[in-house]
């Protein structure tokens, strides 16, 4: 058997093997959130405004919580047994009221109160006034409960998530499931969000630290992250098994070279 018909090829494998590892990698720039900030460079004053400022809508979930100086009205309007249970999280959640689709929340004595379209300090002090009517010394809580969020696409772990906070941006959401994946395109994070019964599209660029002062850096209730796939996911780098290929061809080349010394 001639040894030496076989080295060339078997170079040239390798070689082959070596520049396509080499171009599906993907390069440092392309995964780094927020790229060329400096301490205090961003101004986040404009983004933190519009997050405060958002409005209820049907079908947002919200919790209230009635303080009152006399045991009997706490206990009629949060639940018997509730009080136990307000350093759980999810009691916020178990225990909300959805605002129906009218723009209604309903409480026992008060009946309706129209708090859709209000911020939520607005809401709360809407609910307040209402029960001023009815009882003395009351004081109202008021959260949003009901925070979900869907991530899709080149996440770590898809699917629908609830956290128990009032506000939530991008970054917070993708750490909910495990961050973007290597392959995930930074610079083209879609956002679908339905509003006044249409799914509008809006696509972020977390490459970019201006992203900061975004409208879209802070999420709604109920918005869609999509993170779309770079195109070496697309040519099926990710699962080419360039490890054992590599270390077959290794293990052939140094038994070559054995049986040709021997």
């Amino acid at each position: 058997m001639n040894i030496k018909t076989y080295t060339p090829s078997v170079f040239k494998l390798l070689t082959f093997l070596v520049l396509m590892s080499m171009v599906s990698c993907i390069p440092q720039k392309k995964l780094r959130y927020l790229q060329e900030v400096e301490n205090s460079q961003v101004d986040t004053t404009k983004s933190d405004t519009l997050d405060l400022n958002y409005h209820l809508k049907p079908n947002d979930e919200v919790y209230i919580q009635v303080n009152s100086l006399d045991p009997n009205t706490y206990a009629f309007f949060n639940g018997a047994g509730q009080q136990n249970q307000m350093n759980s999280d999810i009691s916020v959640y178990l225990n909300g009221h959805t605002i129906s689709d009218s723009g209604y929340v309903q409480l026992p004595v008060v009946g309706k109160i129209m708090i859709a379209g209000l911020t939520i300090e607005e809401a709360r002090a809407a609910i307040e006034e209402s029960l001023k009517t009815y009882l003395t010394q009351v004081s109202v809580v008021l959260k949003l409960s009901g925070f979900r969020v869907t991530l899709i696409g080149e996440v770590k772990r898809p699917g629908r998530y609830t956290p128990y906070v009032s506000r939530l941006n991008i970054f917070e959401a993708l750490a909910l499931s495990g961050d973007m994946t290597s392959y995930g395109n930074r610079e083209r994070v879609m956002i679908i969000r339905k509003d006044k019964g249409k799914e509008n599209i809006y696509i972020v660029n977390l490459l970019d630290k201006n992203v900061l002062q975004s409208e879209y850096f802070h999420l709604l209730p109920n918005d869609v992250i999509y993170v779309e796939s770079l195109n070496a996911k697309t040519w099926g780098f990710e699962q080419f098994p360039y490890v054992l290929i590599l270390s077959t061809i290794t293990t052939f080349i140094a038994l070559m070279s054995l049986i040709r010394t021997i």
